[in-house]
């Protein structure tokens, strides 16, 4: 048995060693496969006919396994009437022209605008080859009065490959004075030279697999004796549709300059006049600050004619209002698993309440008398729009604004996203109009952009759009007088001395968002908790305690003693408690209910916003410069052209 299982381990590790023979140094050559040119050349011979004859010479390194068989040669076939006489060699023997993939064959191909020659030769391995490749470009040479021009790819751009070496030797059809004859490169650190007058060189030391070597001559007109070749004409008038172009451009972009400058100015001073006349709220004197609700509006109405927005906080205000008016009180509670609960008890009667108020308790309780606030959840979120429409209804129908603040924003945002609908509409067929200045007249796009912006600003604009009546804008002067009252209200009022409006003034609190604040300062002089705020062993009454005497509870909060034997507000001795010790649990009261009230707070704003989470849904797994004036911008002959190995 022993023997057996040797004998499969060993077997196991010589078939894994030799997986790691076979593949790892075969995946590793592959990787290291590559081709080096240390120098490509080209002479090019320009004929009387306006033809010219490439001879290329490539020096190549190759290295790597398993090998390379087969190299290719494209030329672009713009600008130039045909590409033929092709023929590769290799130290003096020519390649045979055949289709059969032999080494030491060629064969052409036209495909995707381009002249190809692909030649084979024998697999190469870590070994220099050097090839010549031979073609004649027909019809290559522009022709005109002040001069023609010869403008070929010397080297493409889609290669592969760098290039150490370059050099490029054009002869020209004819002898010329070597101050008539100017040449260029593409690229600048190329060297040009003119050492006779029927001869330009051009050097370059590196070049990369993707830039593109351009040589451009020009010689005095006469030496062609053929006619210009076909594509000439079209070619030049493209050059001179576009030099057209560009001088329309200059008036272009100066008109549709100007029209954007007006536009991005026009744009917001019209937003600006237009807040002026629809958005201002009336000018109103200002009002002192006040220690009293200037009138007898409730919270949610005081925030939304506040900030112009009924939201979360309102809609809290709200309820804490209720509760201090009698028709709701809270108690704190655990649920079944020890997590804080709150429950709801209505206890008053809603006959008089507003519509929002209405729907505030319809929505919390239904049908029933009592809830816990757990049981709203992901529930209430769908009455809050309705909440707030009512709210919004309820302000317009004071006559605190001309028109219902949310009505009034979205109406002007959707002017605005309709404005920046039909500015990207007016954009994408202005761009399909002007699409032939567009490159030449960028300006031309300002005017579109103007209005694009302007709409965006419009958009931004809309929030502020809700605008007050005079009656609305007084009411909110002296409710925000009222605001800055609360803010400070240690410094206008002894807080000791009147801890009767904490509960008063509470929900108003809570709707400027000053609850945190204002709660803690009336806890520092000692306010009883309200009498609407049940904690989860005993009542808080207004006087401060309820039943006997105090004590605190695992939150570290104080709780009533309700336990029996010691009613009657005796203490558990059965005895009378002191003046002292009583003042004592009532300044404690709304001290102890602080940590409560605010989880209370934050629970149920959580709760009520609240929503169902979503179903996932599954998914499967040195010449002169200066030329004549034709085609000055057509481009170079034999253009887009490429090379590469296999």
């Amino acid at each position: 048995m022993h023997s057996l299982r040797m004998f499969r381990a060993l077997t196991l590790f010589v078939l894994a060693i030799s997986l790691l023979v076979v593949t790892v140094p075969a995946r590793a050559q592959s990787q290291s496969r590559s081709v080096a040119v240390p120098r490509r050349d080209a002479d090019i011979t320009i004929l009387k006919n306006g033809d010219a004859r490439f001879v290329e010479t490539w020096q190549v390194q190759f290295s790597g396994t398993p090998g390379f068989t087969f190299a290719f040669r494209a030329v672009g076939l713009q600008n130039v009437t045909a590409v033929t006489d092709f023929s590769v060699s290799e130290n003096n023997q020519a390649y045979r022209p055949t289709t059969s993939n032999d080494p030491n064959t060629f064969f052409t191909y036209q495909e995707n605008n381009q002249q190809f020659v692909k030649w084979f030769f024998p697999t190469t391995v870590n070994q220099s080859r050097t090839f010549t490749v031979s073609y004649t470009m027909q019809g290559v040479v522009r022709q005109y009065n002040d001069g023609d021009q010869f403008w070929p790819e010397v080297i493409e751009g889609k290669k592969g490959y760098d290039i150490s070496s370059i050099t490029a030797t054009i002869h020209l059809p004819s002898t010329f004075s070597p101050d008539q004859i100017k040449a260029v490169a593409s690229l600048s650190r190329a060297q040009i030279s003119i050492p006779n007058g029927n001869t330009i060189l051009a050097t370059i030391k590196s070049l990369a697999a993707n830039e593109t070597l351009e040589v451009r001559a020009q010689f005095p007109h006469g030496a062609i004796t053929a006619p210009p070749p076909p594509w000439q004409a079209e070619a030049d008038r493209l050059v001179s549709d576009r030099a057209q172009r560009e001088n329309d451009a200059q008036v272009f972009n100066l008109f549709f300059l100007f029209l954007g400058v007006v536009i991005l100015i026009t744009g917001p001073l019209s937003l600006y006049v237009l807040w002026y006349v629809k958005g201002r709220d009336p000018s109103v004197v200002a009002v002192a600050s006040t220690n009293k609700p200037p009138s007898d509006l409730p919270p949610g109405v005081v925030g939304t004619l506040i900030d112009e927005s009924a939201d979360l906080k309102d809609i809290l205000a709200t309820l804490v209002d209720l509760a201090r008016r009698g028709i709701l009180k809270m108690t704190e509670k655990k649920d079944s698993t020890g997590e804080l609960d709150f429950a709801f008890e209505k206890i008053g009667d809603d006959f008089k309440l507003r519509p929002y108020e209405r729907t505030v308790l319809k929505n919390i309780f239904g049908t029933l008398n009592a809830v816990d606030l757990s049981e709203l959840k992901e529930k209430f979120y769908t009455a809050i729009g309705e909440i707030k429409n009512q709210m919004y209804a309820d302000v317009t129908k004071m006559g605190f604004y001309y028109g219902n603040p949310q009505s009034t924003r979205r109406f002007y945002a959707g002017l605005g996203f309709a404005a920046l609908m039909l500015a990207i509409l007016f954009g994408c067929v202005f761009f399909e109009l002007l699409s032939d200045f567009v490159d030449v007249a960028p300006f031309a796009m300002c005017m579109p952009i103007g209005f694009f912006f302007a709409a965006i600003g419009l958009i931004i604009l809309s929030p502020f759009m809700p605008r007050r009546t005079p009656k609305g804008a007084s009411e909110r002067a002296k409710w925000a007088a009222f605001k800055r009252y609360l803010e400070s209200i240690e410094k206008f009022t002894k807080l000791d001395q009147a801890k009767e409006l904490f509960d008063e003034y509470l929900p108003y609190a809570i709707t400027f968002g000053l609850e945190k604040s204002f709660v803690q300062k009336f806890a520092q002089v000692g306010t009883p908790a309200p009498a609407w705020y049940q904690y989860d062993t005993g009542y808080y009454p207004p006087g401060g305690y309820y039943g006997g005497g105090y004590r605190s509870n695992d939150r570290g909060m104080a709780a009533m003693d309700r336990e029996s034997g010691t009613g009657g507000g005796t203490n558990r001795a059965g005895e009378m408690p002191s003046l002292d010790r009583a003042a004592s649990g009532m300044f404690r009261g709304l001290d102890s209910m602080t940590t409560g009230f605010f989880s209370m707070l934050n629970t149920t704003a959580s709760t009520l916003v609240s929503t169902p989470a979503p179903s996932n849904s599954g998914f499967s797994g040195g010449g002169g410069s200066g030329f004549s004036s034709g085609g000055s911008s057509g481009g170079s002959s034999g253009g887009g052209g490429s090379s590469g190995f296999g």
